[in-house]
């Protein structure tokens, strides 16, 4: 299986965070990669290395404006899921999987109820960075079809054993 690196950045090009993991699946629709309980993120903003816990499982849509990163127990069900807002997803020239982040975060609590989360940064980095009409009508709009999917029990919101997809 293919070691990949998983990139973002923030608008306009300012490196963001950037973690290496196993490509799983690569689809027309999207990206499933792998990392494990030894991984390490780098935030670039916060000039910071944050170690991984779990096994983390990132599913990083081509079509889509979202990117969903699912926190999985030893059984590989999902025990936190981490929705960001961001550019659909594409591959580099150095084969790493990319995309730009647009700040606002959906995440799903312990008690299983969704919560939007940095709509201040969002507003705030709009505005500082001067994010162009359409980049924040798509994010909104990223944002609505987020929700939509997961009232529609799309993938990867309808799976509660993803073991199938890690073997």
């Amino acid at each position: 299986m293919e070691k990949i690196k998983i990139k973002s950045h923030k608008y306009p090009h300012r490196p963001h965070i950037e973690v290496e993991g196993t490509l799983l699946k690569k689809t027309d629709q999207y990206f499933l990669v792998l990392c494990d309980e030894s991984a390490t993120l780098k935030h670039f903003i916060r000039n910071t290395e944050l170690p991984f816990q779990y096994k983390t499982l990132h599913f990083l849509s081509k079509y889509y404006g979202y990117s969903v990163f699912i926190t999985l127990n030893d059984a590989y069900e999902p025990i936190k899921i981490f929705c960001n807002i961001s550019s659909p997803c594409e591959r580099n020239k150095d084969g790493d999987i990319t995309y730009l982040d647009l700040d606002l975060d959906y995440v799903k609590t312990s008690h299983n109820e969704w919560v939007l989360r940095n709509n201040d940064m969002f507003l705030e980095n709009s505005a500082k960075f001067n994010y162009p009409f359409q980049l924040a009508n798509f994010a909104l709009v990223s944002l609505q079809e987020l929700k939509n999917n997961i009232a529609d029990n799309k993938f990867p919101f309808n799976v509660t054993d993803f073991s199938e997809y890690i073997k």
